[in-house]
């Protein structure tokens, strides 16, 4: 059983540091990550914050955050490779403020939610939408409230929380 759990943890901590010399480009390199995920701001005068920007045309940003989960990431790209799949949709999650850090650190798991963007919900993942009107006007959040989350997603139907992964938090202005 030792032996095993010794397999295990040396298998683990080799995926791990795959993972880490994998990382999308413009991630922050060197980071400890001694929780599940890192969150840094995105300086509005980079290339970055323009790519993200355009996602949001019709709507006043106040911030984007970058969200670094390596573990998420890990499985997100394990799991194109199990399913032979790199198409991927760029989708909307929208989540109340006081649930952000749930959302982030149980993959939009919104059965842990405290509140609720969406009413019931009867499905077994989380609403995601193919643009941020449709995610905005299908939540009964105020925006002062919400943040809209942007994830990359494998093509298709979600089957698991390994099909998609957050890559930014992304605030709005009220109108």
């Amino acid at each position: 059983m030792i032996l095993m759990e010794s397999i295990y943890y040396i298998m683990s901590a080799e995926m791990f540091s795959f993972v880490l010399e994998n990382l999308p480009n413009e991630w922050e390199k060197d980071v400890n990550y001694n929780e599940s995920y890192k969150l840094f701001t995105v300086n509005d005068n980079t290339e970055e914050y323009r790519t993200v920007k355009e996602l949001f045309t019709q709507h006043a940003i106040k911030s984007i955050v970058r969200v670094q989960n390596p573990f998420q990431y890990g499985r997100f790209k394990l799991r194109q490779e199990m399913c032979e799949t790199y198409y991927v949709d760029t989708v909307y999650c929208i989540v109340h403020t006081d649930d952000l850090s749930i959302a982030l650190k149980y993959t939009c798991d919104y059965r842990r939610y405290n509140k609720t963007a969406y009413g019931p919900n009867l499905n077994k993942q989380p609403k995601f939408y193919n643009s941020v009107s449709s995610a905005i006007t299908n939540n009964f959040i105020d925006l002062e409230n919400a943040k809209v989350l942007v994830l990359y997603k494998i093509s298709g139907n979600t089957l698991t929380q390994s099909d998609y992964y957050v890559q930014y938090v992304v605030s709005l202005s009220s109108f």
